[in-house]
């Protein structure tokens, strides 16, 4: 084989390598709970990384407003302290830009990626998978069904 055939060869293989490392690096969020983020951003150290909260939406605290379509609502680390310890439950505030989802509910499972800003809120991505949530009585077991 000639030079310049290899030369070609290995700068494609390099390019195609680099652009599969940058794509990857720049879409890897930190999959945490509430408690985690809270412990990571401790001490107004907030780094420059993008998370992935899941928590338990509490119902009292959503506020939506349709005008700016600007949402907000706190979650909270397990549906234990939805139920049992809601005033000193560890809890996070989300800042989401959009029409607010249907199944946005009390006791709701939320999965946020984001940023944490400077006051301490999750501000969500832009992207649409920044909110994903599953409302808890579309998503029960079959027992917890019966049960009820």
């Amino acid at each position: 084989m000639k030079p310049k055939f290899i030369i070609g060869i290995g700068l494609i293989i390099g390019a195609v390598i680099a652009v599969m490392i940058f794509t990857i690096a720049g879409n890897s969020s930190q999959e945490v709970k509430v408690v985690d983020l809270l412990a990571q951003t401790a001490g107004g150290a907030i780094p420059d990384r993008s998370f992935k909260v899941t928590g338990i939406v509490v119902g009292d605290s959503i506020v939506y407003d349709q005008n700016t379509l600007d949402l907000q609502f706190d979650i909270v680390n397990t549906r234990d302290d939805l139920h049992n310890n809601l005033a000193t439950a560890p809890r996070v505030r989300v800042q989401y830009r959009g029409v607010r989802p249907d199944t946005l509910v009390n006791e709701a499972t939320a999965i946020v990626t984001g940023r944490v800003g400077p006051d301490g809120r999750l501000v969500a991505a832009s992207s649409p998978d920044a909110l994903l949530l599953q409302c808890p009585t579309k998503y029960q077991s079959a027992a917890q069904a019966a049960a009820k």
